[in-house]
């Protein structure tokens, strides 16, 4: 009778064993997946950062220079054009520079692509090929 106990007692531990290991395992699992997201997510939005950021200084760049031209030579840019420059201009200082919890520039990034689109048709600059890569793809 006592072998019989000691296989019971045996096979008990070595449940028990194995359930323990389980749960070993699955802790494990669970902090190397966290480990793993961290290191995806931090991927995913530095890579996303550079594209906006890309993306506004490509605009920042591009409607400084034709309000300087707007400003030195009137001729060229009509009052209108002027105006929506300048609009531009203001929608682009209102993205923030620094992490705003629940920022939400992707608007007006998109009001600013729309209003590039319509002051380069107007003024007959071809910018197709030197627009962003990732325009829109937020």
């Amino acid at each position: 009778m006592s072998e019989s106990k000691y296989s019971t007692d045996f096979l008990e531990r070595t449940a028990d064993i194995e359930e323990e290991f389980e749960d070993i395992g699955y802790e494990e699992g669970l902090l190397d997946g966290k480990k793993a997201g961290d290191r995806e997510g931090c991927k995913m939005g530095c890579e996303y950062g550079l594209n906006i950021g890309r993306d506004i200084g490509f605009y920042v760049g591009w409607v400084s220079e034709w309000l300087s031209i707007a400003e030195a030579r009137p001729e060229i840019v009509s009052e209108r054009t002027h105006k929506q420059l300048q609009t531009i201009q203001k929608l682009l200082d209102e993205i923030p520079t620094k992490n705003v919890e629940n920022a939400n520039f992707q608007e007006t990034l998109k009001k600013v692509e729309r209003k590039f689109k319509v002051v380069t048709a107007t003024l007959g600059v071809n910018m197709a090929a030197e627009l962003p890569s990732n325009t829109l793809a937020y």
